[in-house]
């Protein structure tokens, strides 16, 4: 078959998108990626064809990166858009009407409170709380055409149960063999943190007040933020005392990421529950810190919690409180034992449970069924 992988909000070479999903599709048939970028161009990369439409500077301009996917979706020959996001979703199924391609649904947010607080709203204002209340019937409605529906956790899948062809759980889980035996993992002195565009939602203001804390007693331990940061660290860092050593790496390709996190003693995880979508979510950066040997101080979410309680990998704490954090790092320092068995204990979780293997079978079989619904 050939595949089209639709976004209109994450960039070419996503690692759902294209390191996962896109790469395990190709092992069976044509895969193209359409996605916006800083730049434009077509290029073929990992067996897989990638078209970037150009992105305007200002996100007040999206209605014109919606406009180039669909043109460039529309020139696309191909059997399946795979969409993932509300908007690509629609442009999928007008495409639908048009040509009668098939459509593939992949939730991978709680988009009717993603797109409030995406937009600067906060959580707790009766615009935000119409939007969603807006957002979330849209989103069925739409749904219910699509062909398959994909979600990545079933806190996400819950809204679309009985709406449909019910959702596939295809989770975030790390490719496992992406990273080799990790015996040094858990033996630097640096605290990790790692999300693609880091925001305060994401705890780093909690984060440098806890590593404030942690270095009067362990002054040789510093905070390491991996991908791109939003907000400015200087201005945050400079009302704590003492200051953190801190270290920002930027976006890094997936080798270097996952050679930096080794290099590592402790990963956090310590989303805030501003908003409802990152209360439930499942960051894929936990199943990474757990590939790379890293105990972990996780926020004690739903999804989360299974997680880290089943595995008996980290610590689960009140993200909200800087003690509550400082108090998780200090315990795994002062008992490197432990520490090392949670890290062993995360990486075996894995390598058995949680990796992309499994959920490749799942989407192979998933547009098998697709492939044998009468599909050339």
């Amino acid at each position: 078959m050939r595949i089209c992988m639709l976004t209109t909000t994450h960039r070419p070479h996503d690692g759902r998108i294209f390191e996962k999903e896109a790469k395990s599709l190709a092992k069976e048939h044509d895969v193209t990626i359409i996605a916006p970028s800083d730049a434009g161009g077509v290029g073929e990369d990992g067996g897989v064809r990638v078209v970037a439409v150009r992105r305007p500077a200002s996100n007040l301009l999206h209605p014109v990166t919606l406009w180039r996917a669909f043109r460039a979706c529309w020139g696309e020959e191909c059997d399946v858009i795979h969409c993932h996001e509300p908007d690509a979703l629609l442009i999928a199924l007008l495409l639908k009407a048009v040509s009668g391609r098939k459509v593939v649904y992949d939730i991978h947010e709680h988009w009717p409170s993603e797109i409030p607080f995406d937009l600067g709203l906060p959580n707790t204002t009766a615009l935000t709380r119409f939007l969603e209340h807006l957002l979330s019937p849209l989103e069925l409605g739409l749904a219910r055409f699509a062909d398959a529906k994909i979600a990545v956790s079933e806190s996400v899948a819950e809204r679309f149960r009985g709406n449909g062809k019910e959702p596939v759980i295809i989770s975030n889980f790390s490719v496992a063999d992406s990273v080799p035996p990790a015996p040094q993992a858990g033996s630097g002195r640096s605290v990790m943190y790692m999300a693609g565009n880091m925001q305060l939602f994401h705890g780093i203001r909690e984060c440098i007040s806890a590593m404030s804390k942690v270095t009067a007693k362990y002054p040789d331990l510093s905070l390491t933020l991996v991908g791109n940061v939003r907000e400015d660290i200087g201005a945050i860092a400079a009302k704590t005392e003492p200051r953190p050593e801190i270290t920002l790496t930027g976006y890094l390709p997936y080798r270097e990421m996952y050679e930096t996190l080794r290099a590592g003693c402790i990963g956090l995880l310590v989303f805030q529950p501003d908003y409802y979508n990152a209360y439930i979510g499942l960051p894929n950066k936990l199943f990474d810190y757990m590939l790379c040997g890293l105990p972990v101080v996780a926020s004690d979410f739903p999804e989360i919690r299974k997680v880290v309680g089943e595995a008996e990998c980290g610590v689960l704490v009140d993200p909200t409180d800087p003690d509550a954090i400082a108090e998780a790092i200090v315990s795994l320092m002062e008992h490197p034992e432990e520490a090392r068995r949670m890290g062993e204990n995360g990486r075996r979780a894995v390598l058995e449970r949680y990796n992309w293997g499994k959920e490749e079978a799942r989407l192979l079989s998933l547009y098998r069924s697709l492939n044998g619904s009468g599909m050339a």
